[in-house]
């Protein structure tokens, strides 16, 4: 897989040669040397032949020790549909020194990111990078994760960095504490002097909040191999992720940026924004941008955390037995109660937390949802909580993400026409988690789910 360099021989571009080519050698990967035209630039440089111009450049960068076995003139759209970038390592392009007009305000660094099937090296600061890639330092290496986005590649893209040289990294997460409270179904009292200290600013992650959050950046960072430390960093913030991004490598003097794209196009990047846009344009650092292919494939496991929805009847019985089977030793099940909340209820206009069921009630209901744990159980760890709401599958979908559970197991009834309906339709509808539904024909202590429906991931 051959590390990419996309030049346009302007200064700017033969300082990312050269950062490109230390990358190679480091990763002993050949080098493609990628040459995009430039006319007002080819002008302003003088008359020799763009051609002759880039072996010149290729033979500089095989004096450096790279193995140069690619030289070709390209335009940048054939370029990101050629094979061998789409089978790139990396793709390296310089971020300034490149013409456009004024009707094209996106310059090729973006065009590039846009389309490209490989991680973008965008280059601002070759020293510490060439440094770094030689040996002679640590990078300090920003990646901007959203922890709840599967596609997202940054994560991912750190193993990459690792096999490179060591590297310290900062894994930041960008999150909005009144959307992660309603995510997670933390509810804020009316009277925020009720509140602690801590929490009581707008932009103040809650305890509880800040628990799961970095459990979930955990997660998605995993165990990065190769040498340099691993900090967790949750930054909470308002309006565009970009500028908070910056501002915390501004802060921590970070080398490098590191953030995933959706590669959204025409209405969908204007509607949704684009954060790599964002960080690309105004970092003061090299950029790597990371494209959702890119993004760790996980390999199927069976789960070891599950959720059951339990209303105490039949359906519930049966989604518990089967929870059972799937899970093994040193998994977890946890049974969750929802209360409906009626006229009459407690006000929890002032609860701080997770609405729990009435006091009345409580004890009643733990004591039932206790009972249904089997007795003397090894290997299989059961937990239990009632909790109040008004929407009964919103309520099961942040115990799931509260939790963090690998599925939901829940019990079907089946209407008149022969389809599953009630709570199971809503949470396969609804759910960010894996959901299993346990149709009515499956009998205790046989592994069945509703096929071919069963499994549902949003």
């Amino acid at each position: 897989m051959p590390v990419v360099c996309v030049t346009n021989l302007s200064p700017h571009s033969m300082r990312a040669g050269t950062a490109a080519a230390a990358v190679a050698i480091r990763l002993q990967e050949p080098l493609a040397l990628y040459g995009v035209a430039d006319q007002e630039a080819a002008a302003a440089e003088g008359t020799q032949p763009l051609r002759e111009r880039l072996e010149l450049e290729a033979s500089r960068l095989r004096a450096l020790g790279a193995r140069v076995h690619s030289v070709r003139l390209s335009r940048l759209e054939e370029l990101v549909s050629d094979e061998e970038c789409r089978q790139a390592r990396w793709l390296v392009v310089a971020s300034d020194g490149w013409h456009t007009s004024a009707l094209r305000r996106a310059l090729p660094p973006e065009k590039l990111v846009r389309r490209a099937c490989a991680p973008v090296l965008v280059v601002r600061n070759d020293g510490a990078l060439v440094d770094w890639a030689r040996g002679r330092r640590r990078l300090l290496v920003l990646a901007g994760v959203d922890a709840q986005d599967a596609s997202d590649g940054s994560a991912a893209f750190l193993h990459a960095l690792r096999e490179v040289g060591p590297c310290d990294v900062i894994a930041a997460y960008v999150c909005s504490p009144p959307e992660q409270r309603e995510r997670l179904g933390i509810h804020t009292p009316v009277r925020v002097e009720l509140l602690d200290p801590v929490v009581r600013g707008i932009q103040a992650l809650d305890p509880m909040v800040e628990q799961v959050l970095r459990r979930e950046l955990k997660e998605r960072v995993g165990e990065l191999p190769g040498e340099g430390r691993l900090e967790l960093h949750l930054e909470p913030g308002y309006g565009r992720r970009a500028d908070h991004l910056l501002h915390v490598a501004r802060e921590r003097g970070a080398d490098l940026v590191v953030v995933g794209t959706h590669q959204r196009a025409g209405l969908q990047r204007w509607w949704h924004g684009s954060v790599s846009e964002g960080v690309l344009r105004h970092a003061e650092q090299s950029v790597v941008c990371v494209p959702p292919q890119q993004g760790a494939s996980r390999q199927p496991s069976p789960p070891r955390t599950l959720l059951v929805p339990v209303d105490f009847s039949e359906a519930s019985l049966r989604a518990i037995a089967q929870a059972r089977l799937m899970v093994g030793e040193g998994g977890r099940i946890h049974l969750l109660h929802v209360h409906h909340k009626r006229l009459g209820d407690p006000d929890w206009t002032d609860h701080y937390g997770v609405l729990p069921e009435p006091p009345a009630e409580r004890q009643e209901v733990l004591r039932r949802l206790e009972a249904l744990v089997p007795q003397g159980e090894q290997g299989v760890r059961w937990s239990v909580e009632g909790v109040s709401a008004a929407d009964i599958p919103v309520a099961i979908c942040q115990a799931a993400e509260r939790e963090g559970v690998d599925l939901v197991c829940v019990g079907a009834t089946e209407t008149r026409l022969g389809r599953i309906g009630g709570l199971a339709r809503e949470l396969m509808a609804r759910c960010h988690r894996p959901v299993l539904v346990v149709p009515p024909t499956a009998a205790a202590g046989e592994p069945r789910g509703w096929a071919p429906e069963g499994i549902h991931q949003q």
